[in-house]
């Protein structure tokens, strides 16, 4: 049975029971995450990351290059590996640092799309497409609910649509640790509305022709460049599948931070 547990005066998502023990240790860890002082540091950053519009034209940017630098060396500074006895926790709170600090250096920035005469990367473009407009959202909601034009249910709603597209960019910053990218195949289709099951399913088929060009007699010329494209997606199904096991604690982490300016 899943359960849910209060923290800060509302009801955050649910923890999947495997056992009592262990979930009972989850959720110990999950309040003192919550409760420590790197966490309020990281909900400051995140809070005035929240008001913080994107520019449209992508050139201007709302964070000074020295501020944003300062902070983005802050986050990568919050949370040590000890902190955490569960591994899903600490992967949580790693992807969550890492999400912080890629929205920090955006706002401060320049996008790195804009700087290439070649095409970047599909994984650079999808990450840059997403993060704008996720940008564009959680901006729009803060003034939102600080105006008092929300209601509770219109909230939540925008909320949870705010916490599946941070699932989202959480495994576009998986993609670019490993710097897997996708087949140049993808490149003209559509973005918006790229979830999750969606990146997995392209980079399948970019694992699949790798492996596929790898079995004949005579590959192609490019051999090393397929045989490191299936180990770095190796890698990145090792990587997504510790991401799916922290994704509940990681929704409820993520739903604190988005509640912060209530």
């Amino acid at each position: 049975m899943n359960k849910q547990i209060a923290i800060g005066g509302s009801f955050l998502l649910a923890v999947p029971a495997v056992n009592a023990s262990s979930t009972h240790i989850q959720e110990a860890e999950i309040k003192s995450v919550i409760e420590s002082h790197d966490w309020s540091i990281l909900k400051q950053i995140w809070q005035t990351a929240d008001r913080m519009e994107p520019s449209e034209l992508r050139y201007e940017f709302p964070m000074a290059t020295e501020k944003g630098d300062s902070l983005s060396a802050l986050v990568r500074s919050l949370f040590a590996v000890t902190d955490f006895s569960s591994p899903e926790t600490q992967t949580a709170v790693s992807l969550i640092k890492r999400i912080t600090d890629t929205r920090v250096l955006r706002a401060s920035r320049v996008n790195m799309t804009m700087l290439t005469r070649m095409i970047p990367p599909w994984g650079l473009l999808v990450r840059e497409s997403q993060l704008f407009n996720f940008e564009e959202r959680i901006t729009t909601l803060t003034s939102l609910v600080e105006a008092g034009e929300v209601t509770p249910r219109e909230f939540i709603a925008a909320r949870d649509s705010l916490l599946d597209r941070a699932e989202t960019l959480a495994v576009l910053e998986i993609l670019e640790e490993v710097q897997l990218q996708a087949d140049h195949g993808f490149y003209n289709d559509p973005v918006d509305g790229l979830d999750t099951d969606m990146i997995v399913a392209r980079l399948d088929l970019s694992y699949r022709a790798a492996l596929d060009t790898l079995s004949r007699e005579n590959p192609s010329e490019y051999i090393e460049h397929y045989k490191q494209a299936v180990q770095q997606h190796e890698e990145f199904l090792r990587r997504y599948e510790e991401f799916e096991e922290a994704k509940p604690i990681l929704r409820i982490l993520l739903t604190d931070l988005m509640e912060a300016n209530i």
